[in-house]
């Protein structure tokens, strides 16, 4: 490559930081306003205002404002680690129980919280903002989990299943009680051993539901 081709090169790399950048400082001033005013009470222009640029430039970035949730979504989940790879070790139970305690830590984290309770508050008066977050959130867990269940169907650990619903009823055990119990100011103990305790018990019920079992003898 010639040097003026290696120039063009640069400064494409150049406009292309810039405008990410420019991207990730949108999306922060997005979760702010989502976080403090909700989708609802949160627009386009408030946002554009304080960012100093005029709403034409923020909707070259975004072309509507749950578009720009989406986004904004996307990056509290990563922040708080609600999608991770799933880490296959050990025997079907210590895989499940390794999962499912990391799940419910991370539910139970002040920033899940917070963005559970805007989801539950901004949904019925905006299906879209549920949508997005299930989208965005649940369904990538529940699937991730699903094709590990998938695997353990064939190898014969588990019995034949509708893998994602049973993906998602194992996450919804992790939560139906500690989590739910922060949810509702009771001020329940969460720490590492209450929380494991809590695990074995939803995993106890799980796998007494679903685990294979040997064929009797005719």
């Amino acid at each position: 490559m010639d040097k003026v081709g290696q120039g063009e090169e640069k400064a494409c790399c150049r406009r292309e930081a810039r405008r990410l950048e420019r991207r990730a400082a949108i999306v922060a001033v997005a979760q702010k306003h989502f976080s403090e005013q909700g989708y609802g009470g949160t627009s386009m222009s408030a946002i554009a205002a304080e960012l100093g640029g005029s709403k034409s430039t923020l909707w070259t970035y975004f072309s509507s404002k749950e578009e720009l949730f989406a986004a904004a979504l996307d990056g509290w989940i990563q922040q708080f680690g609600f999608v991770r790879e799933m880490e296959v070790n050990g025997d079907l139970r210590q895989t499940l129980r390794r999962y499912c305690i990391d799940f419910l830590k991370v539910m139970l984290s002040l920033p899940a919280r917070t963005l559970f309770r805007l989801i539950i508050a901004e949904t019925p008066r905006f299906p879209e903002v549920g949508r997005i977050f299930y989208e965005h959130g649940p369904l990538w867990r529940h699937k991730a989990l699903a094709a590990y269940l998938e695997e353990q169907v064939l190898a014969g650990n588990l019995r034949e299943m509708d893998s994602l619903h049973a993906s998602a009823q194992l996450h919804h055990l992790c939560m139906q009680r500690l989590f739910m119990h922060v949810m509702w100011g009771l001020d329940p103990d969460i720490s590492e051993e209450n929380i494991a305790r809590e695990i074995d018990a939803a995993l106890d019920l799980f796998l007494h539901g679903f685990v294979a079992r040997p064929t009797p003898e005719q």
